[in-house]
């Protein structure tokens, strides 16, 4: 097995005293970076751990503040995340450099149970979304009024819709005469009259005074460990970043309900959602704390589920122009994140996910 891949994970593990590498599988699921599971073998124990190629674009500071919530959690007693091992000389990543630049790697304990969904598609049971709900719950508790190390370099999503839109405005300059860029065109103006609106009301003087906290910015199914029935872990805070607590619900009902079949991609299954909020509501109401959503967080939460299309769009945009990317598969979560957002700029769906999310408090 001594491929250059299996050299260069074990030039890592050197770093570490966690034995020897004896196997490793490359994980397909992940679109940022590159990681494994990793067997070694120390004093005749074969162990397993998920080892982490980061993205060459990532900073260093990024990479401290996402192992400093993890870390943050576990002192909290958030025992569902997977530990950042440490290296000898006490950091939690190995730094690397090589002729492009540099690279970072970490190891993390792995996290046990199912890997039951990805981010597309997924219809959970019902008691898994209940779990998952009051699972995020829990995470916003447990950094509630806490200051991390380090600093995620992205936007808030107040600050990055003018972002997107700017891209969105002048996305021609770079673009690749595909069917994608076909549809952009068509869909330009939409999207652009959507993103102006979402920030405007996000904006708001009033609705600026939501709860900002670390959030996980890419909580979702495929991000979850199952086990019968249950959410019993969450794992990938490399998005992790302060911002809007209810922008972190927001993009997670993005995540867990929005239709991908044909004929209703993108609309919202609402009477999951409701349950999903009343879940989170009733996991943190009279609990020391965060305390559950406050009324102007209430009235947000439609819109910030809008944000959450906008935001995983702006995901899609960035990697089509910047990255070689399968064009059919992108035109695919290009088109899912601007049904779901149009589906929402109608006043009557919009009435109905209110009435929903009413129900829920």
């Amino acid at each position: 097995m001594e491929t250059d891949t299996f050299l260069e994970l074990n030039q890592i593990l050197a770093h570490y005293d966690l034995g020897q590498l004896i196997d490793l599988e490359k994980n397909e699921r992940g679109y940022i970076n590159t990681s494994f599971a990793i067997d070694t073998m120390a004093a005749g124990k074969r162990q397993r751990y998920f080892l982490r190629r980061y993205k060459r674009e990532i900073r260093e500071q990024e990479l401290v503040f996402e192992h400093s919530v993890i870390d943050h959690l576990l002192e909290k007693d958030f025992n569902l995340v997977a530990r950042v091992m440490k290296i000898r000389d006490g950091r939690s990543y190995v730094r690397q450099e090589d002729a492009q630049g540099l690279l970072f790697y970490a190891i993390f304990e792995y996290l046990q149970g199912e890997d039951k969904y990805t981010w597309i598609s997924p219809v959970c049971e019902q008691s898994e979304l209940k779990s998952a709900a009051a699972l995020l719950a829990g995470f916003h508790n447990a950094v509630f009024a806490w200051v991390p190390r380090g600093r995620r370099s992205e936007p808030r999503i107040i600050d990055l819709l003018p972002g997107l839109y700017k891209t969105v405005e002048g996305w021609q300059t770079l673009s690749k005469g595909s069917v994608l860029d076909a549809y952009l065109l068509e869909n330009q103006s939409r999207i652009l009259g959507a993103v102006e609106r979402t920030a405007g009301f996000l904006n708001r003087p009033e609705n600026r005074q939501v709860v900002q906290l670390v959030i996980h910015c890419d909580y979702h199914p495929g991000n979850l460990k199952f086990k019968d029935g249950e959410a019993i872990g969450v794992f990938d805070f490399d998005w992790s970043k302060l911002d809007a607590r209810c922008f972190d619900l927001g993009l997670a009902l993005f995540y867990f309900f929005s239709s991908w079949e044909p004929r209703t991609d993108g609309q919202l299954r609402l009477d999951e959602l409701a349950a999903f909020v009343e879940a989170y509501q009733g996991a943190l109401r009279g609990v020391p704390g965060v305390g559950s959503l406050t009324p102007v967080e209430q009235s947000c939460l439609p819109w910030m589920v809008a944000a959450g299309g906008l935001y995983v769009l702006n995901w899609t945009l960035q990697d089509y122009l910047h990255k070689e990317v399968d064009v059919k598969e992108y035109l695919v979560y290009l088109r899912h994140c601007a049904n779901q957002v149009y589906w929402l700029e109608d006043a009557h769906n919009r009435e109905h996910l209110v009435a929903a999310l009413r129900s829920a408090n």
